[in-house]
């Protein structure tokens, strides 16, 4: 199993903390954001993996080349990091091939729980996205991608997908397992767009499912409030109830 991991990103909303720093390589309890991603997918199993680079990518790819990572990382550049992710997601395009791969973001905090269970519907054949439905306090949901979800179990069908649903089930982590359809949906979206609009697209086919992963911890980063939290969060509770690695803390 692949992942693909778009890095690319200029991290503005954090401020001074990314003005002489990429974001993935922010320091979180010790250890860079990106690190507790690579954590979970070696545990999870995921041999190999491909950073999709942007913002002080000279940087990224010299911090994570050098420090011997498994899964072993192969890396892309966007060079149009400042417009909208799905350029990212092109860019890992040829480096997929026609086996199902994960798409994760270097700005979630994922655990190993939550990656293996996107690796249990693998076989399944279909696109899924790894959806929580716990409830989070408002503050939390009020800027998360939020998903509309029909059914139970893995023919969970996902109907719509955004931050502004009047009525939704549960909350998109970032991580998704997909197949080579995903490619039909990114064809008809716009060149330009977010990741919300290429996974509508696939909602509107009725091809994106919801891969139940209530229970495992993940956090998303975006503002240095959410970066603020998300230290306590693995300070207070050491492995942050899934983050967690048994290889020394990688530093860049």
């Amino acid at each position: 199993m692949r992942a693909v991991i778009l890095a690319a990103g200029d991290g503005g909303r954090l401020g001074v903390h990314t003005a002489a720093v990429p974001k993935p390589l922010i320091s979180l309890a010790g250890r860079p954001i990106v690190d507790y991603t690579l954590s979970a997918l070696h545990e999870a199993g995921v041999a190999e993996a491909v950073v999709v680079t942007g913002y002080r990518e000279g940087q990224l790819v010299a911090a994570l080349a050098a420090s011997d990572y498994s899964p072993s990382l192969e890396f892309v550049s966007n060079p149009r990091f400042h417009q909208g992710a799905s350029l990212s997601l092109r860019a890992a395009r040829p480096h997929c091939g026609d086996e199902p791969f994960l798409l994760v973001m270097s700005d979630h905090l994922l655990s190993v729980e939550l990656i293996g269970g996107l690796r249990k519907v693998e076989d399944a054949g279909r696109c899924f996205v790894a959806a929580d439905f716990a409830t989070r306090d408002h503050a939390y949901t009020e800027e998360a991608t939020k998903l509309a979800v029909d059914g139970s179990g893995p023919d969970s069908l996902v109907t719509a997908i955004g931050k502004h649903l009047a009525r939704w089930s549960a909350l998109d982590t970032g991580a998704f397992l997909l197949t080579p359809e995903v490619w039909d949906a990114v064809d008809a979206a716009p060149e330009d767009c977010e990741l919300s609009v290429i996974f509508s697209e696939l909602a509107a086919r009725r091809r994106l499912f919801a891969a139940d992963v209530s229970g495992a911890f993940w956090y998303d980063i975006d503002t240095a409030a959410d970066l603020a939290a998300a230290s306590r969060l693995v300070r207070d509770h050491g492995r942050a109830d899934g983050p967690h690695s048994t290889r020394p803390a990688f530093r860049p």
